[in-house]
């Protein structure tokens, strides 16, 4: 009799969710596709569990799958990191003008497909871009992002 009763109840309460909205305890991820509702602690438990056993939040996350929200900063890969790093002076010289080779190689790199507008948006925003005389290539990096 215990075991109908619990397992009535179990019930009862996963059912239950279907109802319900979509819960952010547990993130995005496979667990997030799986159980859409989770408004119980069986759900969100089963759901978080589902995502860190699984091991595709960071899938999801980078791709913007699985119910995951793609950062708005852009992905910067290896090869922009290295190439700001080691052109620094003269992207930024460029950036200033509002054009030129490398602040187009750039701008490639980081796949902007208007790169005339991301050159004028830069050149009006420069000050904030290359924020002091030592600022280093992952800052201007992330200062591009948030500019664009």
């Amino acid at each position: 009799m215990k075991k109908i009763l619990v397992s009535v109840a179990t019930m009862a309460t996963l059912t239950s969710s279907i109802y319900a909205a979509g819960n952010s305890n547990t993130g995005c991820g496979l667990g997030s596709m799986l159980i859409p509702n989770q408004d119980t602690v069986a759900t969100q438990i089963l759901a978080a569990t589902t995502n860190s056993t699984s091991g595709n939040q960071t899938f999801g996350i980078t791709s913007g799958t699985l119910n995951c929200t793609k950062p708005f900063k852009l992905v910067m890969n290896d090869k922009a990191q290295r190439f700001v790093a080691d052109n620094m002076d003269s992207i930024a010289e460029e950036m200033a003008a509002g054009k030129g080779e490398n602040l187009d190689t750039l701008l490639s790199m980081i796949k902007v497909e208007d790169k005339a507008t991301a050159a004028s948006k830069l050149k009006a925003n420069f000050a904030k871009i290359y924020s002091s005389s030592n600022v280093d290539s992952a800052q201007v990096l992330d200062n591009i992002a948030s500019v664009l």
